[in-house]
């Protein structure tokens, strides 16, 4: 008597079509439903026959997406897109359409700004916390200033 195999039947389907989705960008359940199989199945598979989890799986398919986005793009832009090099130096190079406007601090800005880089621990704060309400109470007040 020959043992009969109990379960369901293994769904088959195309780990490289599947691939393709997740290296797009697709969801897990977008590249599930594309390769006509579940998530939950999805996920099973791939800790039975990839020996990972789908999370570590997909990352890495989508990480391999996106270098080759970026090597097209770039590729792209060297061949002659003017519009995707402006597009490329923005967002790589941090270049702008607007000029840059210099910035002034006012001075006690200025001031805290310089000191700052002096406080090592709570005990300096606190000093310079200390120092600063004396320095408070030996300027004169406005009202003070004004003479009538």
């Amino acid at each position: 008597m020959t043992k009969k195999a109990m379960g369901r039947k293994k769904i088959e389907f195309d780990w490289d079509r599947l691939d393709k989705f997740l290296m797009s960008g697709c969801s897990g359940a977008q590249s599930a439903a594309a390769v006509g199989i579940s998530f939950d199945t999805l996920n099973r598979r791939c800790q039975s026959e990839k020996k990972t989890t789908f999370a570590t799986y997909a990352a890495k398919l989508r990480q391999k997406g996106d270098s080759m986005l970026h090597a097209k793009q770039y590729q792209v832009a060297m061949d002659g897109n003017t519009t995707l090099l402006v597009w490329l130096g923005k967002q790589r190079l941090g270049q702008s359409d607007q000029p840059r406007e210099k910035q002034e601090f006012n001075g006690t800005l200025s001031n805290l700004l310089s000191v700052m880089h002096l406080i090592k621990s709570s005990e300096d704060f606190e000093s310079l916390v200390e120092l600063s309400k004396k320095e408070e109470i030996k300027k004169p007040k406005i009202e003070e200033g004004i003479k009538c």
